[in-house]
């Protein structure tokens, strides 16, 4: 049994890895996208444009709908494209940022949080399409939150 030379240890992956790591030299790999990430690409820049369309069909007038109707369905079109935009964004973030991380417990971790960032940012999407004035519905609910308190203390 022959020992094995410097430069054919070097050649393993786990070594040139550590090895790397260890001489500070960055990973000259480029994180590619997968097949199911490409689809789900390809889906929201559909229906981003199908978002789009609606918009502009219902611009145009072509389509004849009443006024407080028109609103409510421009609402929701710009809600569900900024949706889009977030999920998009939050895909690429995943796959192109966090796929360059090679420690697992940090890429869950980091995946968690931005998976809680996504989470809040399409909440206050969705409040801003269900609520016109989002603000006076949250100081609606913040002085109803006050005077249930200061009820309960009375007692």
């Amino acid at each position: 049994m022959m020992a094995e030379t410097a430069e054919e240890i070097s050649r393993k992956p786990e070594i040139r890895k550590e090895l790397q790591r260890a001489t500070g030299e960055k990973c000259s790999e480029a994180v590619k996208a997968r097949g199911r990430d490409k689809l789900w690409f390809l889906v929201h820049a559909l229906v981003l444009a199908g978002c789009v369309a609606a918009y502009v069909i219902l611009g145009w007038k072509l389509i004849p709908l009443p006024q407080s109707t028109l609103s409510v369905v421009w609402r929701i079109l710009r809600g569900t494209a900024l949706i889009v935009i977030v999920l998009a964004i939050a895909r690429a973030i995943s796959v192109y940022a966090l796929g360059r991380i090679e420690d697992p417990s940090t890429r869950f971790t980091l995946q968690r949080i931005m998976h809680l960032v996504v989470a809040l940012g399409i909440a206050v999407i969705a409040v801003s399409i269900i609520f016109v004035n989002w603000y006076a519905a949250l100081a609606a609910f913040a002085f109803g939150q006050l005077s249930l308190g200061l009820r309960s203390k009375r007692r």
